[in-house]
């Protein structure tokens, strides 16, 4: 490295750590960037494995995006990527006991009224029940993130006359999704941003991104490759040990046996090793209480991947209700002929489902695809396997929300990236791209360069900053 230039280390090869990477080369900055990543690929739990049975390329869960992911489909972008998801701007919610329900944005009523006919097509919902959905709604929308603050979803939707029934099949069908955990431990002002910002704010905010390729080709091939065009060092299969402050204004980065120093580091790994890396001392300086972020609990996020003699659903993708399994999504045929007939089940939350050996949670999601889909029912299953992250994300309780730190540290040389630092989003894809740039933007006005570099969501329609309160 050379001594005129200032040198950066980013710790971890996440989507986090990626888009902190892109984003400090959007410009001739003068920065040596040094990306570490313990693996032997980038891309965190982005990422996909080769099923041995079968020799197909499986994620190990569904990874989707929504419209108003705006950050993330920049990246993408500036990556060189073109298209990389399928946008679906509709949604088919299935119920065991009543038909399916189509769910969509109406082509006449502008933003934010315009999911209010599909609301009213939710067939397995009571007109009570909608009543209730609306109220509350329009009382979420006239309430700013402070006076949400400091409340569980449940303990919100209470306030506001939802039923337990009500709360069941419709707030916490979305709120998991999104959330990864349930109405009883997140924080409402999480649950607030999903509904805000992800389908009322703008008509193209809830369309569905699907990627179209495997997650380890795009987070594990094509976004580092650009990466490494751009002058960055990538170091895969290379665990850092300890991340220290021991001078005056550098930072030491201890590594396979290996010490370097560095003006800059962004630390862009999960929340719970933050203490294993950060040294005490060194947190303390930097006024992080890493053994609080230890304790913070996490939410399991189940894929079931099962393949069978025959398509079993002609939907792109479906929303389950009232069942063990929650999201089902098919692979298109033109991405991987190796996975024919082969769907992944997602169980967010999926607590329950961990008290199950595999054998019976297969058993009751093939049960469950067998009666919502028709051309399911004569269908037999060649294999099937539960893939579970017990860490996929952390519970976003009110209490983990008002911990969660900024990219800033008390450390002028010291960042942090990772869903985990307070970008007002919960643990999503958008939430961690959004979290490497802040880190970016940290790290450059510290050397004097005052800009943002979180790119603005989707325009507001005029009637949305009327109605709701931003």
């Amino acid at each position: 490295m050379s001594d005129s230039r200032t040198s950066v280390a980013i710790v971890g090869g996440g989507i986090a750590g990626m888009s902190a990477a892109l984003a400090l080369n959007e410009q001739d900055n003068g920065l040596d960037i040094t990306l570490f990543e313990s693996k032997r690929f980038t891309g965190g739990r982005a990422g996909s494995f080769v099923d041995s049975q079968t020799g197909a390329d499986v994620d190990y869960c569904q990874h989707v995006a929504m419209g108003c992911c705006t950050n993330l489909i920049a990246m993408m972008k500036q990556a060189g990527i073109d298209d990389p998801f399928v946008r679906y701007q509709e949604l088919t919610f299935h119920h065991p006991k009543h038909p399916p329900s189509r769910f969509a944005k109406s082509r006449f009523l502008p933003a934010p009224f315009h999911l209010v006919p599909s609301l009213c097509g939710l067939r397995y919902l009571s007109w009570a029940q909608r009543y209730e959905i609306a109220r509350a709604t329009l009382a979420l929308m006239r309430a700013t993130r402070d006076q949400v603050a400091g409340v569980t979803a449940m303990q919100w939707l209470i306030s506001k006359g939802q039923s337990s029934s009500t709360i069941r099949d419709y707030w916490d069908v979305v709120i998991a999704s999104a959330l990864g955990d349930s109405c009883e431990r997140v924080s409402m002002a999480a649950a607030r941003k999903v509904f805000i910002d992800g389908f009322l704010v703008c008509a193209d905010a809830s369309d569905v991104l699907v990627p179209k390729r495997p997650l380890a080709s795009l987070f594990g091939a094509a976004i580092p490759a650009a990466i490494a065009k751009l002058g960055v060092d990538i170091q895969t299969g290379t665990k850092v040990r300890s991340v220290r402050h021991d001078a005056v204004s550098k930072m030491t980065i201890e590594f396979d046996n290996r010490s370097a120093e560095f003006d800059h580091v962004i630390v862009a790994v999960p929340f719970f090793a933050l203490p294993k890396i950060i040294s005490a001392n060194t947190a303390a300086a930097a006024g992080l209480p890493v053994d609080r972020y230890a304790r913070v609990p996490c939410s399991p996020i189940s894929g079931i991947h099962l393949w069978f003699d025959r398509p079993v659903m002609k939907l792109p993708h479906a929303v389950l209700v009232g069942t063990l399994a929650q999201w089902v999504f098919r692979r298109e045929a033109e991405r991987d002929a190796k996975a024919a007939n082969y769907i992944q089940v997602v169980v967010s939350a999926s607590h329950d489902l961990r008290q199950l050996d595999s054998d019976e949670a297969i058993s009751r999601v093939v049960a469950e695809i067998q009666h919502a889909f028709p051309e399911a029912r004569n269908s037999t299953l060649v294999y099937g396997r539960v893939v579970t992250d017990p860490q996929s994300v952390y519970s976003l309780s009110p209490e983990v929300d008002a911990i969660r730190p900024e990219a800033s540290t008390d450390l002028p040389c010291l960042h942090l990236a990772g869903d985990f630092v307070q970008t007002g989003w919960p643990a999503t894809m958008e939430g961690a791209v959004i979290s490497g740039r802040m880190a970016a933007a940290s790290v450059l006005q510290k050397l004097g360069c005052q800009r943002s570099l979180i790119h603005p969501g989707l325009p507001r329609p005029w009637l949305s900053r009327c109605v709701i309160r931003f």
